[in-house]
């Protein structure tokens, strides 16, 4: 495969500019004194001479500033030893105390309620002034208020922060140990390069982003080495998620992206640098492609102008395994690096070799990462002996190499920052979007505010129309929220509010591909093309939108009509004593127009729902009387929230949406719901995917052996057992539970799950009449798809008064209603397989994927006629009789929303090749059983922090869970018996 002539040029220059020897030789005068213990130290532990370079091969002593060595005993890279994050912070806090170059500060805390640390190194003056630093940098970061001339000279004095992160993958454990001793070699060395960086760049480092999980795995880590039992999984790192703590970039729930985002609004790092460890031995963020078209271009030339500096400097040592662009795309912009690129910072990340800290003795690795490829020279080897040191090792000397090349460079990448803002601001006014408009009058109104304040934490300058106007054929009325163009930080409004197309014909993606945010949140939003949108009367927010709801009229009676909006939910379960009813139609009343599922409140508490509605700035009526309309009690379930302890990845998203707006539930384990009584505990049971193969969901952690796998707090783990314990974790499920779920929902119980979850019960046949399958000539990855609404009649789809709805769908499951005595049919396949089979053309963005246009429901005073369901037979709901054996069943699964028939249709926004394969396929499902029901869906509907206009679905079957069978249309006839001989 060729480089792109622009990716040639950046690497060009890049060589070019790394002429000058990166040796570290001693600086002028004597040399300085250095640690011999740990420099013998460092030799001993480095289990492969080839992973080292004369930055890290030694130690300086000093006598004021204590090393790695003097503080903890031990070194960086010492095998079989792991070090606690707050013991990180410690020693931190010592190393700005005792050096005048180290500068310490807590950027929030955790959820468990942990410090987020950063320290700052720089020489003594630069420390002294570091506000007149941030104060330059603010300046470069918004060309509105510096000039061009102003520009420059600030560029000649100015620094630029270089913020390195790590330890947000707790499982990755070298980042955290090797930045104990990069920050002491900063703060002490007096080489040439040390003293460049220090003299030219202010390092920010934070050592641990996940201060939580970085906890528990060293528990878990130390657990296994002192009782030579086995170590319990890492089950939970953060109190909500695992891995996707980096995949909270655009949501902003996670505390730790809240503190991370507020410390690059607050000092605008030049750059950001995330270090990980998922590939052999050292690779440097670049990517394959696509990049997001809506960065700067000048944003990923910077990738590979600073990517060259590392692979340069590391060929030159004969450091194996260093490379570039072979992982990773370039395209969602979720990750906690893309902070960064979305402010018009520059953000990257390293991947290497795992930490360990065990010694592993002759590492093999297959030839797909040994090959030598066009962007990787240099590669790793068949076999090596890998131990932590070498971890340490490659990382800290790249970081020097780069950390030297943007010190020597520093006026390059300073310019390159006030450009990136100044393109943004010029866009603005010239470039094809000016603004965007979200109308404060729509259905789900508090949502749409929900979604203008989070854009306006992560730094979005969002207006209020003074006065009604149109613009390039959008009217705007008085109050409306307006997002103008012109503003540094556009760049992340394209980002989030984009349609964005991938063509399959480009390398796979990394992960989603499809993120627009007034889709996920089912936001109406306009886009003005139209320069004259800036010139118009409009007021800049300079707080949240915080809306004081309203009780209006006398009546004993109060209406809170269903629009959508999650603090819906919120308000039911805080008012839980009092007594509500739902409307299972549409009606009017005092004038005004109501949907189905309207909560209605007879004889209310006035005062007690008047606080609640102002509260959570709801609009509500009171009335005379109840309306005339058939109604079913909505009431208060006992919720039981079932995780498993193999997995706690996405149930985590579940439980974030359940916490934030109040919704109280029992967290329970798979082991512990095979003891059964479920129905007497609870009403509805919410049982998100595992993310698993629905055969290991039911195993769990597998029973090998006869040596218990406790997950609880001790003496040896004193992190671990905050959300749930256990004194043996392994059987998971199991048989028995499945049975036990099955004899819940019997009973009268609701059960709600996705992903995993639905396999599981469609492969077991728990969800009778409904199957799982991976269509092989299905390829896609998280996009946001078409979802038509064919039964708005079932009080899941209350709220939702529109035909169609924007839905998360990642892959699978692809769901259908089959008829029974058929057979399972489908399944098998593999995921993605057509992805497989396509080409990597080099030039696939010259044809653009094709989405179809979502146009968002405008609010009316009435609703659009129903949908005209697909006919019974396309979505498998109303099968015929068995003509196989056996009786006609009496309960149906009730489809409620599906994909469309066109397959044409179905993409809104990111990667679909094979639609085909989704036609009619069935998206939520409600499956009765006995006395209870089974809400089972295909797409994802509490995905990551992202997909709120989904969130109802799930709600609505919460609090509707004793009447889901509402609106059930009549069976279809029975077919004529046949005759014998026809």
């Amino acid at each position: 495969m060729k480089i792109s002539r622009a990716i040639t040029c950046a690497l060009i220059l890049a060589l070019l500019g790394s002429g000058r020897s990166l040796a570290a030789e001693p600086a002028d005068g004597p040399a300085q004194a250095q640690d011999e213990a740990y420099g013998k130290l460092i030799k001993q532990y480095l289990v492969d001479p080839r992973f080292t370079t004369e930055l890290v091969d030694h130690m300086p002593a000093s006598d004021t500033v204590p090393s790695p060595l003097k503080f903890f005993g031990r070194i960086p890279g010492t095998p079989g030893e792991l070090t606690y994050a707050k013991d990180i912070e410690r020693y931190y806090q010592e190393l700005a105390r005792t050096s005048p170059r180290v500068k310490f500060w807590t950027l929030g805390t955790s959820e468990e309620g942990r410090d987020q640390v950063v320290i700052a190194i720089a020489d003594e003056a630069t420390l002294k002034d570091l506000d007149k630093y941030k104060t330059q940098l603010a300046a470069l970061g918004d060309p509105r208020k510096t000039t061009p001339e102003q520009a420059r000279a600030i560029i000649k004095t100015a620094k630029p922060i270089y913020w390195i992160t790590s330890g947000i993958h707790s499982p990755e454990t070298g980042g955290p140990e090797m930045l104990i001793e990069l920050a002491f070699r900063l703060a002490v060395e007096e080489t040439p390069l040390v003293q460049n960086i220090r003299n030219h760049v202010i390092t920010f480092i934070t050592p641990v982003v996940e201060v939580d999980g970085r906890e528990k795995i060293v528990d878990t880590y130390y657990y296994g080495k002192k009782t030579g039992k086995p170590k319990p999984p890492l089950v939970y790192w953060g109190k909500y998620v695992a891995h996707d703590n980096n995949r909270d970039g655009m949501g902003q729930f996670l505390k730790l992206t809240q503190n991370i985002t507020q410390g690059v609004l607050e000092w605008r790092p030049t750059i950001l640098h995330d270090l990980h460890e998922a590939q052999s031995y050292l690779y440097v963020s670049t990517g394959t492609g696509p990049y997001n078209p809506s960065l700067d271009p000048l944003q990923s030339q910077e990738w590979w102008l600073l990517a060259g500096t590392e692979l340069t400097e590391m060929a030159k040592r004969k450091v194996p395994g260093v490379f570039t662009w072979g992982y990773y795309d370039g395209w969602v912009p979720n990750y906690l690096f893309w902070i960064a690129n979305a402010h018009n910072s520059f953000g990257r990340f390293y991947e290497v070799q795992s930490y360990g800290p065990d010694i592993q003795k002759d590492l093999k690795l297959p030839p797909t990462a040994t090959s030598r490829e066009w962007y990787r020279q240099n590669p790793p080897l068949p076999s090596v002996d890998w131990g932590p040191r070498n971890n340490t090792n490659i990382q800290e000397s790249a970081l020097l190499f780069a950390l030297d090349r943007v010190a020597t460079d520093r006026e390059i990448y300073l310019e390159n920052y006030w450009i990136k803002n100044q393109h943004a601001v010029d866009g603005g006014k010239t470039g094809p979007v000016n603004a965007w408009v979200v109308p404060a009058d729509q259905t789900a109104r508090l949502n749409a505010i929900d979604m203008i304040n989070d854009v306006r934490r992560q730094g979005l300058e969002v207006s209020v129309a003074d006065a009604p106007f149109t613009a390039g054929g959008v009217p705007v009325a008085k109050g409306d929220y307006v997002i103008r163009a012109d503003q540094p930080y556009r760049t992340l409004a394209d980002l989030y509010f984009s349609v964005q197309t991938y063509p399959p014909a480009n390398p796979r993606p990394y992960d989603d591909t499809g993120w627009t945010m007034s889709y996920m949140r089912n936001v109406v939003m306009k886009t003005v093309h139209d320069p004259s949108v800036l010139a118009q009367p409009m007021t800049l927010l300079t707080a949240d939108v915080a809306p004081k709801g309203v009780i209006s009229g006398a009546g004993k009676t109060i209406l809170v009509n269903h629009t959508g909006d999650n603090e819906l939910v919120t308000f039911r379960f805080r008012l839980k004593d009092v007594k509500m009813q739902a409307a299972e139609e549409a009606f009017d009343a005092g004038g005004k127009h109501y949907a189905a599922g309207t909560f209605i409140i007879p004889d209310a508490p006035r005062q007690v729902v008047e606080k609640a509605v102002a509260d959570l700035g709801l609009t509500a009526e009171a009335v005379d009387a109840a309306p005339p309309v058939k109604t079913h009690p909505l009431t208060v379930p006992r919720i039981g929230y079932l995780h498993s302890w193999l997995r706690t990845q996405d149930e985590g998203w579940w439980r974030a949406a359940l916490d934030h707006y109040g919704v109280p539930y029992t967290y329970i384990a798979d082991t512990t719901a095979r003891a059964g009584d479920l129905r007497k505990k609870f009403d509805v049971i919410l049982y998100p995917t595992v993310g698993s193969s629905a055969r290991d969901q039911v195993v769990g952690v597998a029973m090998n052996g006869d040596t218990p796998i406790p997950y609880k707090k001790s003496a040896l783990t004193p992190n671990l057992g905050v959300l749930d314990s256990a004194d043996d974790i392994r059987g998971g499920l199991g048989v028995d539970g499945l049975a036990q779920l099955k004899t819940f929902v019997e009973a009268g119980g609701v059960l709600i799950g996705d992903g995993s979850t639905v396999d599981m019960l469609a492969s077991y046949g728990i969800a009778a009449g409904v199957n799982t399958s991976t269509p092989p000539e299905l390829y896609t990855k998280g996009a946001l798809m078409r979802g038509v609404i064919t039964d708005a009649k079932s009080p899941i789809a209350y709220g939702y008064g529109g035909k169609e709805l924007p839905i998360y769908f990642g892959d699978g499951p692809v769901l259908t209603v089959i008829p029974p005595n058929r057979g399972f049919g489908g399944g098998g396949g593999d995921p993605g397989g057509a992805g497989a089979r396509l080409a990597q053309n080099i030039t696939p963005n010259a044809v653009p994927a094709h989405v179809s246009p979502w146009q968002a429901d405008e609010p009316t005073a009435k609703p659009a006629a129903p949908p005209t369901p697909p006919p019974a037979s396309s979505i498998d709901t109303a099968p015929p009789a068995s003509r196989q054996g056996g009786a006609e069943p009496t309960q149906r699964p009730r489809t409620v929303i599906a994909f469309p028939e066109k397959a044409d249709t179905i993409l809104l926004s990111g990667l679909l090749e094979g639609g085909q394969a989704l036609s009619n396929k069935a998206l939520v499902v409600d499956v009765p059983d006995g006395k209870g029901h089974m809400v089972l869906f295909s797409l994802r509907p509490y995905w990551r922090w992202q997909t709120q206009g989904s969130y109802f679905l799930g709600f609505n079957a919460i609090l509707n869970w004793d009447h889901l069978d509402a609106g059930t249309p009549p069976p279809p006839p029975k077919p004529a018996p046949v005759k014998l001989g026809e």
